[in-house]
This record gives structure tokens, sequence and C-alpha cells, in this order.
């Protein structure tokens, strides 16, 4: 898995998928393909999170254009829910406070 921080090599990783992809190759070839799953499930979990981070980090095509008219509105929608979450949870616990009430 990449390190926190640092970035994915694009060509490290080109490498290690075409590594799995030979692997695969290798295995199914003799026959031992299903048998190594738990490994190959292992490493395309491995393989899988480096790739998001190579999206999210290198390319940022899976990131949300701010300016967008529906990233603005889902961005006020979660801001208004949080804020009347805490609106609640303020009186659920202004109610426990205050000795003799709700007895």
């Amino acid at each position: 898995m990449a390190e926190k921080g640092k970035k994915v090599d694009p060509e490290r990783l080109r490498q290690e998928l075409l590594n799995l992809a030979t692997a695969i190759r290798r295995l199914d070839k003799e026959g031992e393909l299903l048998h190594a799953s738990p490994e190959l499930i292992r490493r395309m979990g491995d393989l899988r999170r480096k790739l998001f981070e190579y999206e999210v980090r290198c390319t940022e095509r899976l990131l949300p254009r701010k300016e967008l008219p529906e990233v603005l509105e889902a961005q006020r929608i979660v801001r208004d829910a949080a804020r009347r979450l805490a609106e609640e949870d303020e009186k659920w616990r202004r109610l426990f406070e205050e000795p003799g009430e709700g007895e």
C-alpha cells in the first residue's frame, strides 16, 4: 500500500499490475489459480488501494469539481443536515443536564 502522503509511482504501479497479470496467467496454466485465491485477493486489494491513490492524487479524475452546481448543492445539503443534527444533539444534552426536567 502507498504510504500516507507519498505519491504512487505510475511506472511502478503499471509494473505491479503487469506482474499480477503474469502471475494469474501462470497460476491458471499450472492449475493453481483458484487454490491461490486468498493471496490473489490480498494482492488485488493492495493494487486496488494503489490504483485509487493514483487516481486521486496523480490524475485528480475522481475528485469532484467544486464549482459544479450539483457539488455545491450536495455540500449545502450536508451542511444543513450537520447543523440540524447539532441542534438536536444540543436539545437532548440540555434536557439531561437540567435538574428536575424530564422526571
